[in-house]
């Protein structure tokens, strides 16, 4: 098999390149062998690269939709599956830079796929992309078991190449969707973070094991996700509620088989005045990173007035000066933040605050280091409020 990789990403291409960095790292791949074939599609080229591990990489990201591995000759790759001669659920889809004949390829490539599947005399079904798309969605591979029993081969395309690959797995959007949508406890009027994010952002701490520690935990989104990865957890916030959500939904993940033996301690903390003994209980517990999204309002429908999105960030950045306080108190040189600073779109434009206004020069910012200099935002199309990631080390 070839020892080249592609990984397609998801709705945030910039972010998940610096996700996708990020673990690498912890695998000794460094990002000079990831290269950016399109948009959204990363090629890994590194011969010391096993498939074991590039599958245990792509089962850590969250922003992430199939990855697999390059073919060497387009010509010969039918071999395998004629050999075996038993029947082919087989796909196709153009990932990358697309054009309006790829359409009319695809259904002529498929045709030509199981013509000669049926002239080696093995029967064969093939799984067409949805309503017009030029690519099977997750959904459809693993509803037909496509790697299972055949193959989805893969047409990448940027603008002056093109390049085949065999889909070697999909993004698990069942498990990602339960811990969405089927959790026991969701406060909604408090906002909530989706859970491909929450990965995404304990992946971008740079970790292999450790303590992550939420100070804003809310219902538990990040801990749940930093538990499926195995991490060890703290989380707290000021609201009891919140910490009893959060508790009961890490009992849930952990009754459903999503996570495994793990320890976690959830406890009350106001960050603008901690107590003297939640402060000695964080001195003396080694943790490895923190990762959170601070209370930024409740959901916003409509635009802002001005006045209104800096009541919000002035709430946001009283928290994060509170919370640097106690890391200032209790961390060490090259301790990980892994944050979110919201910006509001407001009648006179989008209003943020700066993350320098926020830690000045203590704290180093390693976005441009995992990004290549691109900003890392999570929005969805209209949305009031955005998402900006910052990681930071401290010095």
């Amino acid at each position: 098999m070839s020892k080249q990789y592609f990984f397609e990403a998801g709705s945030f291409q910039d972010l998940s390149y610096a996700e996708l960095v990020s673990v690498f790292n912890l695998y000794g791949v460094s990002k000079d062998r990831i290269q950016r074939f399109t948009d959204k599609v990363f090629i890994v080229r590194d011969n010391e690269v096993s498939e074991e591990i590039i599958k245990k990489i792509f089962n850590r990201l969250g922003g992430f939709v199939r990855y697999g591995y390059l073919l060497d000759q387009v010509d010969t790759f039918l071999a395998e599956y004629i050999a075996k001669g038993t029947k082919v659920t087989f796909g196709v889809s153009v990932l990358g830079n697309s054009h309006k004949q790829d359409s009319i390829f695809l259904r002529k490539l498929s045709g030509e796929l199981k013509d000669e599947l049926k002239r080696n005399n093995v029967p064969s079904r093939f799984i067409r992309p949805l309503n017009r798309e030029i690519e099977l969605n997750a959904a459809q591979v693993l509803k037909n078991e496509i790697v299972e029993k055949g193959f989805e081969l893969c047409i990448i395309k940027s603008e002056n190449d093109e390049i085949y690959g065999c889909t070697m797995g999909v993004q698990d959007i069942e498990s990602f969707a339960m811990r969405d949508y089927d959790r026991p406890f969701t406060d909604v009027k408090m906002g909530t973070l989706p859970p491909k994010l929450a990965r995404m952002m304990v992946n971008l701490a740079g970790l292999k094991e450790g303590i992550v520690w939420d100070p804003f935990c809310g219902s538990g989104t990040i801990p749940v996700e930093a538990a499926v990865l195995g991490f060890d957890l703290l989380g707290s916030d000021i609201d009891e509620q919140a910490l009893e959500y959060t508790e009961k939904n890490i009992e849930w993940a952990s009754d459903k088989g999503l996570i495994g033996i793990i320890k976690y301690d959830v406890f009350h903390l106001d960050v603008k005045e901690p107590d003297n003994r939640t402060l000695a209980k964080l001195r003396k517990t080694p943790i490895s990173a923190v990762v959170c999204e601070p209370y930024m309002g409740p959901p916003q429908r409509s635009t802002l007035f001005s006045g209104k999105a800096e009541l919000f960030l002035a709430r946001v950045e009283d928290l994060y000066r509170g919370l640097f306080d106690i890391l200032q108190e209790v961390t060490h040189e090259g301790f990980i933040v892994v944050m979110i600073i919201p910006s509001y779109k407001t009648s006179w434009g989008w209003k943020t605050i700066g993350v320098r206004d926020i830690v000045g020069k203590r704290w180093e910012v390693l976005n441009t280091e995992l990004s290549g200099g691109r900003d890392l935002k999570w929005s969805r199309k209209n949305s009031i409020i955005t998402r900006n990631i910052f990681i930071l080390r401290r010095k």
